[in-house]
């Protein structure tokens, strides 16, 4: 079977370096977009490195999940205490709180989306992360670093990177050519029209290498890419919406104000230098101040600045962005009736 050296050399050194943090810290976050590895490279912490502990638990995608319901897998994973559905957890966190303290524990808490998880989570990351020879560790992945940084050190904040140009040819070629024996011109070099409109992203990277896989017409990948570049789902699969639906995630819990700077940005300022984008955006003290704002998207990784100052965005969120935009300004032109017409009306 293919192999992914490069990719997964890169992603357990990566996790070396997460283990390292975690000697001198005790909570480190991951932070990034949807889609660029977050909650991949904490299973693979965790894969490598929980045996190293009295008793481990790995917390997945936490966001999407009852808080009680993520407490009591805790309980049970830390404590060996299984409960009833009727039973209250609450009455049970002195023991979390006494095992997190007593023993060597490696908790991974996956995908925060919002701050009361992490309220409801402080007997594991407040109560003992300023100690910093504590035994127990905590590594916790989010978009959002606003959500962490009253809880982690700027230090133990680790930034996701995308895949360089080799990683990400490799795991686009294994996802889209696993079980191929030859590669036609034409389908190599639209594939690296692919992996250059990915940039990086591993979501996007594998989705589309598993949605063209064993497809060998040429007009298909063109109309993959064609679909990649307009922020739309792939043939309307339930695979392929995850992009979308892991990128959109961010957006949607944006206020109103922040999600249309979103798209002002997507469609017309994306390389506009920081200075002239606030000159440009902002209409005078009674409007919202630009800086903030900009202030939010970079901290829940909508948004980076790049090495020259200008404004970065990630190619697939732009193509999202653009495309809500279009969806938000077609649905304004769309006329809507306000006569019913009576049931035998003709």
């Amino acid at each position: 079977m293919p192999r992914l050296p490069r990719y997964e050399v890169a992603l357990e050194n990566k996790a070396n370096e997460i283990n390292n943090l975690l000697q001198n810290e005790s909570i480190v976050a991951l932070v990034g977009m949807g889609g660029i590895g977050k909650t991949t490279l904490s299973k693979k912490v965790y894969h490598l490195f929980h045996n190293q502990y009295e008793k481990s638990s790995f917390l997945e995608d936490v966001k999407l999940k009852n808080i009680n319901d993520v407490k009591k897998k805790l309980l049970q994973d830390l404590c060996d205490r299984k409960l009833h559905k009727d039973e209250n957890v609450d009455e049970y966190l002195d023991e979390i709180n006494q095992c997190m303290i007593s023993k060597k524990v490696l908790v991974v808490v996956d995908d925060v989306g919002k701050m009361e998880d992490l309220g409801d989570l402080q007997l594991l990351i407040d109560k003992h992360a300023i100690t910093i020879d504590y035994k127990s560790k905590v590594l916790v992945n989010c978009r959002n670093w606003q959500l962490l940084k009253n809880h982690v050190r700027e230090s133990a904040k680790v930034d996701m990177a995308f895949l360089d140009d080799e990683q990400a040819k490799e795991l686009f070629m294994f996802h889209a050519f696993k079980h191929a024996n030859h590669v036609t011109n034409d389908l190599e070099n639209i594939s690296m029209e692919i992996i250059k409109a990915c940039e990086g992203l591993p979501l996007s990277l594998e989705i589309l290498g598993c949605y063209l896989r064993d497809i060998r017409d040429l007009k298909i990948w063109k109309g993959a890419l064609h679909e990649l570049k307009g922020g739309r789902n792939i043939a309307g699969g339930s695979d392929n919406e995850r992009l979308w639906k892991t990128l959109r995630i961010s957006y949607d819990h944006l206020i109103k104000t922040h999600q249309d700077m979103f798209l002002d940005i997507a469609c017309f300022f994306v390389g506009i230098k920081k200075k002239m984008f606030c000159r440009v955006y902002w209409n005078g003290d009674d409007s919202p101040n630009p800086m903030i704002i900009l202030q939010n998207l970079k901290d829940r990784s909508l948004i980076k600045w790049a090495k020259d100052g200008n404004l970065y965005m990630h190619e697939q969120l732009q193509n999202m962005g653009q495309n809500i935009a279009t969806e938000v300004t077609m649905s304004r032109f769309i006329w809507k009736p306000n006569i019913s017409l009576q049931k035998n009306q003709v």
